[in-house]
């Protein structure tokens, strides 16, 4: 058989033909799981990044250290124990703890629940349904409340 330039132009034609169809499987598949943001408003977030700074900076003022625990039960639930202390190593009590439980791949796995104070300076939340794995824990208090905001990374059983 004897190469022709119209069999090379169908070879060619054919290679590229399956790249640019594999190319177009994966752009589609890409774009309809991700849809690439994990703030709903980035715009509007990068805006108020100045009072983020300010809570920052009046949260440093204030000294407090936290500690941050998470024990799978027996029952499967997940018990969340957050200890809270002053800059002179006192139990710190607030009126109200916001907790985040957020899983870093998939939004939508994550949890919001309220710390209860089980005794001073030591906040308390059980929540089921929390499979295994990672998990970033952001603690905060409410709007309008003492300044504060802790994270951590977890690896739940």
């Amino acid at each position: 058989m004897t190469l022709t330039g119209r069999a090379i132009l169908l070879w060619l034609a054919a290679f590229f033909g399956v790249i640019v169809s594999v190319n177009a499987g994966f752009i589609w598949a890409s774009v309809s799981t991700y849809r690439g943001e994990d703030e709903q408003k980035p715009y509007l977030q990068g805006v108020g990044y100045n009072r983020t700074l300010d809570r920052r900076a009046a949260q440093a003022k204030l000294g407090w250290v936290s500690h941050i625990e998470a024990r799978r039960l027996a029952s499967g639930a997940v018990r969340l124990v957050v200890t809270l202390r002053d800059r002179a190593g006192g139990p710190q009590s607030v009126a109200e703890l916001d907790v985040e439980l957020r899983h870093p791949a998939d939004e939508t796995r994550d949890h919001s629940l309220k710390l209860v104070e089980r005794r001073k300076g030591e906040y308390v939340a059980q929540l089921s349904g929390v499979s295994g794995g990672a998990w970033d824990v952001v603690v905060s208090t409410p709007a309008g409340g003492p300044p504060f905001e802790a994270s951590e990374r977890l690896w739940l059983r």
